[in-house]
């Protein structure tokens, strides 16, 4: 497979990564053989270009490692992998909990190196008072934020939804390339991108504020927040 990241792409990655990298991060891959039971003759080709584009952007810091895992199931457990591809960005501060169902391509790779940045220094962007109430939530949440490659407001979805899972490790934010997995956006009725589902209770589509994301985080949890 020819290289995915141009040479001036390559350079980019790499001076963005020495200027903002501090603590080690683990890119975690989950894969599987073409012929398994989870890879249809949609996705699975697009598993290779995520290792690809994985292994490139690894290749890029050595604060960086990618380690990969092809029908593990045992790992799958552990980690909790609900589909394939399947990626984690782990770091000191992560659980597991920030998540990527398929190849982070197009506008997705901007997430992908921001995460990648905020999992290092082990921050995130979010205003103060933001990060309080995130951190006060004490059950388990699970945000899917489903994306297309193309859309240009997803990135924001995915970012505040990763960047609360950053803040508290009772969270687990995955994006989900809804092109990818078109059964999965059948099941949650994914018409326009991005689309939001927390808890399997509350939805919404489109880019929406940190704080308004936050309420209806809270009002999954049956909360209502007036900021």
């Amino acid at each position: 497979m020819e290289k995915l990241l141009k040479a001036k792409d390559e350079e980019y990655v790499r001076n963005l990564f020495e200027q903002n990298l501090v603590e080690p991060v683990e890119l975690v891959l989950f894969l599987e053989s073409p012929g398994a039971s989870r890879v249809t003759e949609h996705n699975k080709q697009y598993l290779a270009y995520t290792e690809e584009i994985l292994t490139e952007v690894s290749n890029l810091s050595d604060k960086i490692n990618l380690t990969i895992y092809k029908d593990d199931k045992e790992k799958e457990k552990e980690y909790g992998v609900e589909n394939i591809s399947a990626f984690f960005i782990e770091g000191k501060n992560t659980n597991k909990n920030i998540v990527y169902y398929g190849i982070p391509s197009g506008h997705e790779f901007s997430s992908l190196l921001e995460d990648i940045i905020d999992v290092s220094k082990g921050e995130t962007q979010l205003p103060d008072k933001l990060k309080e109430m995130v951190r006060k939530i004490s059950t388990n949440v699970n945000i899917l934020v489903f994306v297309t490659p193309t859309c240009p407001h997803c990135p924001q979805a995915v970012r505040t939804a990763h960047q609360f899972a950053l803040e508290n490790k009772l969270i687990r934010s995955s994006m989900i390339e809804a092109q990818e997995f078109p059964e999965w956006s059948n099941k949650y009725n994914v018409y326009a991108v991005p689309k939001v589902v927390i808890n399997d209770k509350m939805q919404f589509e489109g880019a929406v504020p940190e704080d308004t994301f936050l309420n209806s985080v809270y009002e999954a949890l049956g909360i209502k927040l007036l900021f």
